[in-house]
């Protein structure tokens, strides 16, 4: 009776005790579980080891192929983080005895969002698995240090370069203050925003019904007239401007500020 109650109440602290009352059976049953307990560890490491080996594996990936991103946007300050979703529960029992090897099942066009990665044990097809797995990436771009309006001209004074996260989608970041200086939003843009090519755009120089100074160049002679411009015109823009003197209309290219310029 006594040695049934006692292996009815196992657990490790007292079954030393329980074994010095109860006799070589409790001391058998003692062992066994030791033993029991001592191996399961190795078997919960050997997994872990596999999960390790994958985390290096897609580590590698997305060091790669982000490395080869920031060289072609010259991004600075290039720093990320990884996260492997839902490993499968079938994991290999032992680890690869060598590094896994990592291929896309199809090559994404972006770095961003998340990807498909099959990692391969060489050696070892049996092994094979395929995982879902997404960088969070950070760099150094210019940001908005206030509201920026619609057509705003922007000046220094309105940014700074800080460190941001990008989102899931690519986009042409600026990494300096003088690539955005001189430009205009397209739209209301927020404090702290970072800024992408496709918000801003050169500022309008000229606008319709305003006057300009028209220069006409011809070889080293160059001649200036006012005129009136018939449409609105950013630089490198070509608008109708109209001779205010002689009412001829011609084409000239905005060269700056209430300035376009004709070659005859």
């Amino acid at each position: 009776m006594n040695k049934r109650d006692c292996s009815d109440a196992v657990s490790l602290p007292p079954l030393g005790r329980c074994a010095q009352r109860c006799g070589n059976g409790i001391s058998a049953f003692a062992a066994i579980s030791l033993i029991a307990l001592l191996l399961r560890p190795e078997a919960v490491s050997a997994d872990d080891t596999f999960s390790a080996q994958i985390n290096d594996a897609v580590h590698r990936y997305f060091t790669q192929r982000l490395s080869e991103k920031a060289s072609a946007e010259a991004w600075n300050g290039l720093r990320f983080t990884h996260k492997v979703f839902a490993l499968p529960a079938d994991l290999p029992q032992r680890a690869c005895p060598q590094p896994l090897q990592v291929e896309t099942e199809q090559q994404p066009s972006s770095v961003l969002g998340r990807k498909r990665v099959r990692l391969t044990c060489v050696g070892q097809p049996d092994s094979s698995i395929t995982v879902t797995a997404q960088a969070t990436v950070f760099i150094r771009a210019v940001v908005a240090t206030q509201i920026l309006e619609r057509e705003e001209p922007i000046t220094g004074a309105m940014l700074a370069v800080r460190e941001v996260s990008l989102g899931k989608q690519d986009q042409a970041y600026f990494n300096r203050i003088n690539q955005v200086e001189g430009l205009s939003a397209k739209r209301r843009i927020r404090a702290d925003q970072a800024l992408t090519q496709e918000m801003l755009t050169s500022p309008w120089l000229v606008r319709r019904g305003e006057r300009v100074v028209m220069q006409a160049r011809h070889g080293a002679i160059q001649a200036n007239t006012d005129g009136e411009a018939l449409a609105d015109g950013r630089k490198g823009d070509v608008i109708r401007v109209k001779n205010v003197t002689s009412g001829k209309v011609i084409e000239a290219q905005v060269t700056g500020t209430g300035v376009v310029s004709s070659t005859f």
